[in-house]
């Protein structure tokens, strides 16, 4: 899974932008039927296991709170 851009969230929540490859397209396929190689989504997993596919953000916040969701570079200031 090549991810270009991600958000991080409380309890190990990662939202991942994705452009689907042969793999991801087998996982997202199995919930969305109509997913296509080369399509952009979200992919919402925490502490490394597959929460959801999602095609777009308000299926996104279906699984997370969008407020709660923040940038690397805000996440790892918030540790310090």
């Amino acid at each position: 899974m090549a991810n270009a851009r991600h958000l991080l969230g409380p309890d190990g929540i990662r939202v991942d932008v994705v452009a689907l490859d042969d793999v991801d397209m087998v996982f997202a396929q199995a919930r969305h039927g109509d997913a296509r190689a080369g399509q952009l989504w979200f992919v919402v997993t925490r502490r490394g296991r597959l929460v959801a596919y999602c095609r777009d953000i308000e299926a996104v916040a279906e699984h997370v709170e969008l407020a709660d969701l923040q940038g690397p570079e805000e996440a790892s200031e918030d540790t310090g």
